[in-house]
């Protein structure tokens, strides 16, 4: 294994408004297998299921649950999940789908007219955890190594302690206040009502009894008995209609990905209700169909030529993609040839502009009422696990809101979503209208690639409402413009905002600093010209996200590649 922890400072010169690269980025090579996660401790739990004879599934379940309670605000066993598993032996790639549902009592008429707060904090905010399910369904599917070994790196790291870095204290910081409103949130991380200091020692005694649960009883050890039943009681103190029913009868879902040929890669991601594949999987093939060959580096014809696919894709997205019974089709016709083509024709003719005529784009009013996922702190996190066989596992599991609900319920520990959040409520039409026994959507988009058969990528990134636009950069670098997999995570990144609200401008440009004064003067003023405006933001893991690939090389080498913008890891032998 050589372990390569690189940064470059040499501003590449194709164009002079293109971004040097000025990231670092955690790189590992390997022969056997790898893993790149969002915490070195979830990096060493899955490794040293590798080395002890288990699987890449096997790894992705130890890494998944450790990372829960390594980071405690983007994801856990409160959560959500997105799984998506490549076959070497049938070369299939599978999908799991374990999103939060809302509670089958609930009452849509009251949950819209809450107010915006009690929709994103606190329990009327919190759907059926998925993660626990979809962990337990994909080990009865694939899963070879004992059941409860995987679960005991996450309890004993509960149950030791986790320690606070810069990185974490960064993410953490924004949500004092909303943990603080929660007794039992508060007592487990905050210190004095405050955010703990880096070096800080965090135990969770409550979480490792629950995960032990869950290593003793599979799925029913968190959706039957104790544990289900406290999340319950405590909903239902605070007047919200979570029951031990929609616990009992929760079901992942076993599914087919989303899929388009790109650059000749077969390029999977996930489907709906989830939005971000589609997204990222439609601006990819689309950007084939549009003249000229995508530009190298991430400069102004870069970003105007994503910029104005994404603008045409938002709004369609935003229509057809949601928890319905015709979202499948919907999906599959957006991915189609003729409707990619359309795409990129009505991308090459429109003005970014806000002032000129927009036909392409015209949005009621409330059309793109989306929820809060959108917002800066969103909290996910990524996985990847690949061997040399090609068995390959890319795994997105998110909270929505870093912290969630920002509610913890007595005895458990555990951390809980606030995916309601994420239904629209102001657009009565809006297939992602809020619902009961509904998933609201997300933005969560994992990738796998293949070609020939053979597995080339794996990659996701955290972020909310970003995730989409920085997974579309690094996989068009590398499977489309052949850039080395470090050096597409040391980009820095762009995101075209997606409006919520039908004021809010179309065409604003997030900048990532990695540049000089000048550079990124000269870069918004060619997007300026172009008609795209632009905002900078900082260099970091809370609006950039971070990330995990793993890529395979000629000669069957693995590379995998952990985003240091936060706390990620990558490791292999």
């Amino acid at each position: 294994m050589l372990r390569l922890r690189s940064v470059c400072r040499v501003a590449l010169a194709v164009l002079s408004a293109a971004w040097p690269s000025t990231g670092v980025c955690d790189s590992v090579e390997a022969t056997k297998w790898a893993i790149a996660t969002g915490h070195p401790a979830a990096t060493a739990a899955g490794l040293a299921v590798l080395r002890d004879g288990g699987n890449v599934v096997d790894a992705a379940i130890a890494a998944s649950l450790t990372l829960g309670v390594a980071e405690p605000y983007g994801s856990g066993l409160g959560g959500k999940m997105v799984l998506l598993y490549h076959d070497a032996t049938t070369g299939k790639v599978s999908c799991v789908l374990a999103l939060c549902p809302s509670a089958a009592a609930m009452d849509v008429e009251r949950f819209t007219e809450l107010p915006g707060a009690a929709r994103k904090y606190g329990y009327h905010a919190v759907g059926v955890p998925g993660l626990p399910a979809g962990l337990h369904a994909a080990y009865e599917r694939w899963g070879t190594y004992p059941w409860a070994k995987l679960v005991a790196p996450a309890a004993r790291l509960a149950e030791e302690g986790i320690v606070v870095s810069e990185e974490m204290r960064e993410l953490w910081a924004p949500h004092q206040n909303d943990l603080a409103n929660d007794a039992e949130a508060c007592a487990l991380y905050l210190l004095n009502k405050k955010t703990p200091p880096v070096g800080a020692k965090l135990r969770n005694a409550d979480l490792a009894e629950t995960l032990r649960r869950f290593a003793d009883h599979g799925a029913d050890g968190f959706y039957r008995g104790e544990t289900a039943q406290r999340i319950v009681d405590a909903a239902q103190a605070a007047g919200a209609p979570l029951t031990s029913a929609d616990f009992s009868g929760y079901k992942p879902r076993f599914t087919e990905p989303l899929a388009v040929n790109f650059n000749g890669h077969r390029v999977y991601s996930s489907p709906a209700p989830l939005t971000g594949g589609a997204t990222v999987l439609a601006a990819l093939r689309a950007s084939e169909h549009m003249q000229g060959p995508l530009p190298i580096e991430r400069n102004a014809d870069y970003i105007d030529r994503f910029g104005r696919l994404l603008r045409v894709l938002y709004p369609r997205v935003t229509r057809e993609v949601a928890d319905t019974p015709e979202a499948e089709g919907v999906s599959w016709e957006l991915l189609s040839e003729a409707t990619l083509r359309s795409v990129a024709h009505d991308a090459a003719r429109l003005n970014p502009d806000p002032t000129a005529l927009d036909p392409v784009n015209a949005l009621r009013d409330r059309e793109a009422d989306e929820g809060i996922e959108c917002e800066l702190s969103a909290g996910t996190t990524h996985l990847v696990v690949a061997d040399a066989a090609g068995n390959m596992v890319s795994l997105t599991q998110s909270l929505s809101l870093h912290f969630g609900a920002a509610v913890v319920a007595p005895g458990t520990g555990v951390v809980l979503n606030d995916s309601m959040s994420n239904f629209a409520t102001g657009w009565r039409e809006s297939p992602n209208y809020a619902g009961a026994n509904k998933l609201a959507r997300s933005t969560v988009s994992p990738v796998i690639a293949t070609r020939d058969g053979l597995p080339t990528l794996a990659v996701g990134l955290p972020g909310g409402q970003r995730i989409p636009t920085m997974t579309l950069q690094i996989v068009a670098d590398t499977l489309g413009a052949r850039v080395p997999l470090e050096e597409a995570f040391r980009r820095p990144r762009f995101h075209l905002r997606r409006p919520i609200t039908a004021k809010q401008p179309k065409n604003l440009v997030d900048l990532e600093e990695g540049a000089t004064e000048e550079e990124l003067a000269t870069l918004r003023r060619e997007l300026a010209q172009l008609g795209w405006a632009t905002e900078r933001k900082p260099a970091n893991g809370l609006y950039f996200g971070g990330g995990n690939a793993i890529g395979y090389q000629p000669g069957g080498k693995l590379i995998a590649v952990a985003d240091t913008r936060r706390t990620n890891s990558a490791d292999g032998d």
